[in-house]
C-alpha cells in the first residue's frame, strides 16, 4: 500500500512477548508503527475492557482526525475498535474476517453477538481472504440472519504471494509415478502433522514406495514427530527448516504431492507455492484454500479423520494425471494486483 501512495499508520495492540516480532515492520516507506500500551492478562477474558483500554490508548498517541479510513484486520478485536473510532470521529472503516473470528468468537463468545452485528452493519466493506472463509462465515447462525444486509458489501481478496514464486512458476507436473509427499510448516497441534503421518503410514502398507519429507521446525509435536521419523527412517525424512527460496523451490521440485491438513487454516500460501511448482495438494476441507481454484488441483480432507486424510492422499497417488496445475493463473496472487484491489476498496469506502 505504501507503494500506492497511501500514508499508513499501523496500530499494534501489544503484549510483552510480541514487541520484538514487529519492530522490523518499521519502514522508510509511507508507513508508521504505533504500539499500544501493554495489554493485561485479564483483557483476554474481559473483551470490552480491552477495547476501552485500546480506544483511550490510541487517542493518546495519534491524532485520529488526520485519518480518512480505518482498515480493521479482524472482525472482533480490530473491528470493535474501528466501530468506536467511527462513532466518535465518523471515520469510515472496512473490516476483514479471519478464521479466529469464526472459529473462536462467533462460536464461543455469544455475549459479543450484538457487537459483531453492529460492527458489520456500520462497516463500508467486509473482506475475506478465501472463498472457504466467506462460506464458513455465512453458514454461522448469527450471520445467516444478516445475509441480506451483508452480501452486497463482501469481497474476497486473497493474500499475496512473494514475487519469487510467480516469477519462477513451473506448474507442470512430473510425469513419473508419484512417490514423494512433502509437508512444509510448523509442527504444532493445529498443523496436525501427527495425524497426517499416521494416515501416510497406513497408506504405505498398500503403496510401499511412498516417502514423505518434512520441512520446518517449532511446535509442541516436533519431538514426537522427530521420534517417528527415526523409527521410520526408510520412509519419513525430517529435514528441519529451509529458508533459502532456491533450496525450497528445489525441495518442491523433488517431490510429487504437497500435503497439509491443518485443523484450521485461514488461507495457507504454502499451498499456492506448491502449485506454482506443479505439486497437486491435499488440503483441509472447508478451510483455507478450499474453493480458491475452479480447476482440480488436489483433494480436500477432514482434519479430524485419519481415514479421510488417507483417502485424500490415496486419491492423488492413484489419479495423479487428473490434477491440473499447468494452466493455473498465479498473477491474481501478485501484490501489485492485490494492492490495486485494496486501493479501489479504499476509494469506494471514502467516497460515500
Amino acid at each position: 500500500m505504501a507503494q500506492e501512495s497511501v500514508k499508513q499508520t499501523l496500530y499494534y495492540p501489544l503484549r510483552k512477548h510480541a514487541h520484538s516480532k514487529v519492530e522490523a515492520w518499521e519502514s522508510p516507506l509511507k508507513r508508521q508503527m504505533v504500539f499500544s500500551g501493554v495489554l493485561k492478562e485479564y483483557h483476554r477474558i474481559f473483551f470490552r475492557q480491552k477495547i476501552k483500554f485500546l480506544f483511550r490508548d490510541i487517542q493518546s498517541k495519534v491524532s485520529l482526525t488526520d485519518f480518512t479510513l480505518v482498515h480493521a484486520t479482524t472482525l472482533f478485536s480490530d473491528g470493535a475498535l474501528a466501530l468506536k473510532i467511527f462513532r466518535k470521529y465518523r471515520i469510515p472503516y472496512i473490516v476483514a474476517v479471519r478464521g479466529t473470528d469464526i472459529n473462536l468468537f462467533l462460536k464461543y463468545r455469544k455475549d459479543l453477538n450484538s457487537l459483531a452485528r453492529e460492527i458489520l452493519r456500520e462497516a463500508k466493506q467486509v473482506v475475506f481472504i478465501s472463498e472457504s472463509l466467506r462460506n464458513n462465515f455465512f453458514s454461522t447462525p448469527l450471520i445467516q440472519k444478516l445475509e441480506g444486509e451483508l452480501k452486497g458489501k463482501c469481497r474476497v481478496i486473497p493474500n499475496g504471494l512473494d514475487a519469487y514464486w510467480i516469477e519462477n512458476a513451473n506448474p507442470r507436473k512430473k510425469q513419473t509415478p508419484p512417490t514423494n509427499i512433502l509437508y512444509i510448516g510448523k509442527f504444532n497441534t493445529n498443523k496436525n502433522v501427527l495425524l497426517l503421518l499416521q494416515a501416510f503410514l497406513s497408506l504405505k502398507e498398500n503403496f510401499p514406495e511412498l516417502r514423505i519429507n518434512l520441512v520446518g521446525k517449532g511446535g509442541s509435536q516436533e519431538p514426537e514427530i522427530k521420534k517417528l521419523a527415526r523409527e521410520h527412517k526408510e520412509s519419513i525424512t525430517f529435514h528441519g527448516p529451509i529458508y533459502d527460496q532456491e533450496k525450497l523451490r528445489q525441495m518442491f521440485r523433488e517431490n510429487h504431492i504437497f500435503a497439509m491438513v491443518s485443523k484450521g487454516e485461514t488461507f495457507g500460501l504454502v499451498y499456492v507455492e506448491a502449485l506454482t511448482q506443479g505439486l497437486p495438494i491435499v488440503f483441509t476441507q472447508n478451510q483455507g484454500i478450499d474453493g480458491t481454484f475452479k480447476e482440480k488441483v488436489g483433494e480436500a480432507a477432514d482434519p479430524r479423520s485419519k481415514e479421510s486424510i488417507k483417502k485424500g492422499l490415496q486419491a492423488v497417488v492413484e489419479n495423479y494425471p487428473e490434477y491440473h496445475t499447468e494452466n493455473l493463473d498465479f498473477s491474481r496472487f501478485s501484490w501489485p494486483l492485490i494492492a490495486k484491489q485494496y486501493m479501489d476498496l479504499y476509494k469506494d469506502a471514502t467516497s460515500k
